[in-house]
C-alpha cells in the first residue's frame, strides 16, 4: 500500500475551518485548546505545529471552504537496498 493510501485511510484530528476571501488568502481560526500537547514540538528553541489546510467538497453552512487538521504524518523508515 502506497504512502498516500495510509494518509488517507487515517482518521483526521480536525482543529478548526476557515474562509477563504479576497487574493485567495483563506482566513482561518483554529480551536487552540484542542490542540494535544504531545503534537507541538520544539525546534531551535521555538514551538511548531504541524498542520494541514484542506479545501472541502462543498461550503458549510456557515460560509467556511476550508478545513484544518494536524499533520501527523511520519514515514516508515526503510532499509536502503544495497
Amino acid at each position: 500500500m502506497n504512502l498516500i493510501k495510509k494518509w488517507k485511510m487515517k482518521e483526521h484530528k480536525y482543529l478548526g475551518k476557515g474562509k477563504q476571501g479576497k487574493f485567495d488568502i483563506i482566513n482561518c481560526s483554529i480551536c487552540v485548546s484542542d490542540i494535544p500537547k504531545d503534537v507541538i514540538f520544539t525546534y531551535e528553541g521555538k514551538k511548531y505545529l504541524k498542520f494541514c489546510v484542506g479545501k472541502m467538497k462543498e461550503t458549510d453552512k456557515y460560509g467556511k471552504t476550508h478545513t484544518i487538521w494536524l499533520d501527523e504524518f511520519k514515514p516508515e523508515k526503510q532499509e536502503m537496498p544495497f
